[in-house]
């Protein structure tokens, strides 16, 4: 069990580029229309469009090894060691799950979901290195 686990997950490019495209339509309308009062609002949503692509996007993810778990390992990493964690809570919500920690001592945590993998991997990863999982529904 000496594989380390790891799930990456790159930043969504798509509403910048939906922004981006809602913004040149807007400049194409006031052409079209000959509204020159409102070329101003068409030029500031370009360049917020623009710089808002601009802005470094952080990968999310977790890393997993074989004695601790890393939240937010690309980001803001904080590592849980596996020895405290008594199991993980899995309900399933309408759209996004649901994932909590419990911990040996009786506290819980809730963890951002778009940092894991899908739920089934999570189970068979954590399997491996004895942590169960319950609740999934």
């Amino acid at each position: 069990m000496s594989r380390v686990y790891e799930y990456r997950r790159a930043p969504n490019k798509g509403p910048v580029w939906l922004a981006l495209m809602g913004a040149i339509m807007l400049l194409v309308s006031v052409v079209h229309y000959g509204a020159t009062d409102l070329v101003w609002l068409a030029w500031a949503a370009i360049a917020l469009t623009i710089a808002w692509m601009v802005l470094p996007r952080p990968v999310s993810g977790i890393r997993i090894d074989n004695t601790h778990l890393v939240l937010s390992a690309w980001r803001n990493p904080r590592p849980i060691p596996l020895d405290h964690i008594a199991h993980l809570q899995v309900r399933d919500m309408e759209l996004e799950g649901d994932v909590t920690i419990v911990y040996r001592n009786g506290e819980q945590e809730d963890i951002f979901t778009n940092d894991l993998p899908d739920v089934d991997t999570l189970i068979a990863v954590l399997a491996e290195r004895g942590i169960p999982v319950r609740d999934v529904t």
